[in-house]
């Protein structure tokens, strides 16, 4: 597997992701435990996908 492919892995899971977020209520701990994991996600795999290059 290469860095690209886990870019495109890393954005379908983050879709799931935000359609799970929006069946979640806002104001749930699972809600913000998801948003915070989300984000991590994003960001690690922005960070793979750039240093791939």
């Amino acid at each position: 597997m290469t860095y690209h492919g886990l870019g495109y892995y890393g954005l379908f899971v983050a879709l799931g992701a935000v359609a799970l977020l929006r069946l979640l209520p806002s104001g749930s701990r699972a809600h913000r435990l998801l948003s915070r994991a989300l984000l991590a996600a994003l960001l690690v795999t922005a960070a793979i996908v750039g240093l791939s290059y």
